[in-house]
């Protein structure tokens, strides 16, 4: 994927890139998760229903869904380092077109659907640096930490955002992601550059130039493996999103919790994700397997959302609330599995390519949950749910050729 001279020209660790990447992804994490803790409040604020506030926070993956390939192939000819940086200019001006419209449905919608492209691009650029400055034996662990950035952004959100707003003022939550992907663009833009992640080049044979590699969009979304891992994605993600986003208010309408009660339960399941992931990448280089940890990681998924209609009130329920961390890890094993298994010149429409389909995922989640709740009950729609979760299967576990 690289040649020798662009290795010679890094200055610094891969786990020093890694880092930034960490803290980069945060800003999409932040962004991600700064509405569900607080979604009773903004649902009262702005007098909608659930099921509105389901298609609210999913128009967060509105633009993922449809720039995800484009921005795969604007990343391969422009690299990296200027995606994110477009990545970083579209979470803030649509973090802003939030506080404009901070207690208005349809401007926030706009707010949610233009930050959602930012989150978009940072999805795709991630995997890929990590690609470039890792060497395969130690992907697996470096994209488990990478995808701590999501479950620490939401322990974060859900136990800050409450405290620092409330009914009558949302606000807060926006300024403080606007803030800090201005701090991280600045970092970003001094040490991610395209001597540690180029645009996609073809290793020269002697006496040649390095050349782009020639990406085949068709034959990528023809890939077996591209589909199995796209469909996956999407089932996981569909009920990652689903439950974690709205067991704060379950639990507050439905079991009678307080908010701040409720998203402090809800937010130690990031604890354990960021443990999940970190570990389960580590575990799945050193015992070689991505698929079976991923199959016992999805297989607890799907039980855990009977258990949490089934248990009463109470340390039980806690404590499966607690562990929806664990399937965590199926996200870096996605990532991994994606840049083991396509091709090369596959290797960035391919990534996102399954980016899009997590990102339907996502932005169908949130709006079938809050469909199902308002037209049946919080019960069935975490049963549908639990048997959506098994459709993840035809991901990573049944790629031929995945250990």
């Amino acid at each position: 994927m690289e040649s020798a001279s662009l290795k010679s020209k890094r200055k610094h660790s891969p786990y020093v890139y890694l880092l930034i990447i960490i803290v980069a992804f945060l800003t999409a994490g932040f962004c991600q998760y700064r509405m569900q803790p607080i979604l009773t409040y903004i649902m009262q604020g702005m007098s909608i229903d659930e099921a509105q506030a389901g298609y609210l926070i999913s128009a967060v993956g509105i633009l993922g869904v449809v720039l995800s390939v484009p921005f795969g192939i604007l990343m391969g000819k422009i690299g990296p380092r200027k995606t994110g940086l477009l990545s970083f200019v579209l979470i803030i001006a649509g973090s802003f077109v939030g506080v404009a419209g901070i207690s208005n449905y349809y401007v926030m919608f706009v707010s949610q659907f233009i930050v959602g492209g930012g989150i978009c691009a940072f999805s795709v650029l991630c995997p890929y640096i990590i690609a470039c400055v890792f060497v395969p034996e130690l992907r697996g662990r470096a994209n488990g930490l990478y995808i701590t950035a999501g479950t620490i952004a939401q322990l974060i959100m859900y136990n800050l955002i409450p405290r620092i707003t409330s009914v009558d003022n949302v606000a807060p939550a926006w300024w403080l992601t606007i803030i800090y992907t201005v701090v991280i663009g600045v970092i970003w833009m001094v040490f991610i550059t395209d001597d540690v992640a180029p645009p996609m080049i073809a290793e020269p044979a002697e006496g040649d130039q390095a050349k782009p590699l020639k990406i085949s969009v068709l034959a990528t979304l023809k890939d077996p493996k591209v589909l199995q891992l796209s469909i996956g994605g999407l089932a996981f993600m569909m009920s990652a999103m689903a439950v974690l986003s709205f067991t704060p208010t379950y639990l507050v309408m439905d079991r009678g919790y307080d908010q701040v009660t409720a998203s402090g339960i809800v937010s130690v399941a990031a604890i354990v994700g960021a443990v999940s992931t970190a570990v389960g990448g580590w575990l799945s280089d050193a015992l070689h397997t991505r698929k079976w940890i991923y199959f016992a990681a999805l297989i607890w998924m799907a039980v855990s959302r009977f258990l949490i209609i089934l248990l009463p009130s109470g340390f039980g329920l806690t404590l499966v609330i607690w562990a929806q961390g664990l399937p965590a890890v199926c996200m870096g094993l996605i990532y991994t599995v994606a840049g083991e298994q396509f091709e090369p010149e596959k290797t960035s429409v391919g990534i996102s390519t399954v980016n899009t389909f997590i990102g339907l995922g996502g932005l169908i989640a949130t709006a079938l949950f809050g469909v199902l709740v308002a037209a049946v009950d919080y019960k069935m729609t975490f049963s549908i749910f639990g048997i959506i979760t098994l459709v993840g299967l035809l991901g990573v576990f049944t790629i031929k050729g995945v250990k």
